[in-house]
């Protein structure tokens, strides 16, 4: 295509993007679980009996925390309150059309009701769930939980924890059966992450029952993106 002074860009994000964290990529936090392989592509941490798993990773999200207007290249086009061509940090600006999304709009989407997008898109990546991928062996596992949380970074602020998928059972199976699991968690109310300095970090709990053992290979992360 021909040259432009301008940025392409897109509103909708994708939905389908994949990333597979494995075992090796893991901390355990009480430093059990031996690392091992039973064979070609199957590297996995794994516990004992009683043994118990802390697993944490942090999630390699590309986060976009909004591109505001600018004068020379943006928004030409378009004028707000600012006076200058939004979405701008003065409130209630937005982007040349002011709405979001594909037809047909509801009421509560036109801007000329007032009802405009307001500041950037967000863009980036939205966390929608996640595949647990683990083997429970010859007996029961004891504990199986899963968490993810926002930790918030600010110069001389304490850091913020908020929970996008609160610490819990959230459905994985503790049962023995021959062949792993694939357990699917989802996210209650996905969002694309947009805060500055955030880290994502996920805990993946384990515990083997008496007698039995646990292998854990790692999980899928399952999102929307948009980083057009």
């Amino acid at each position: 295509m021909s040259q432009t002074d301008g940025r392409w860009v897109q509103d909708l994000s994708f939905p389908d993007l994949q990333f597979f964290i494995g075992a090796s990529e893991f901390f355990d936090t009480g430093s059990l679980a031996a690392r091992a392989s039973a064979g070609a592509g199957l590297f996995s941490l794994n516990l004992a009996s009683t043994q118990a798993g802390t697993f944490f990773a942090n999630l390699a999200t590309a986060i976009r925390t909004g591109v505001y207007g600018d004068a020379n290249f943006d928004q030409n086009q378009f004028g707000t309150a600012a006076r200058v061509p939004g979405p701008s940090l003065v409130a209630n600006t937005s982007g040349p059309e002011g709405i979001t999304g594909m037809p047909p709009y509801t009421a509560a989407q036109l801007p000329t009701l007032g009802n405009m997008q307001r500041g950037p898109v967000p863009k980036g990546t939205q966390i929608d769930s996640i595949d647990v991928i683990y083997a429970v062996n010859a007996v029961a596992a004891s504990v199986a939980t899963i968490g993810l949380t926002k930790t918030l970074f600010v110069d001389n602020v304490a850091p913020a924890v908020s929970n996008i998928i609160a610490l819990g059972a959230n459905g994985l199976a503790t049962a023995f059966r021959a062949q792993p699991y694939v357990k699917n968690v989802a996210v209650a109310a996905p969002a694309m992450i947009t805060n500055p300095d955030a880290e994502i970090l996920l805990n993946v709990n384990l515990t083997a029952g008496s007698g039995g053992t646990v292998n854990f290979y790692g999980v899928v992360v399952k999102c929307h993106y948009n980083y057009n």
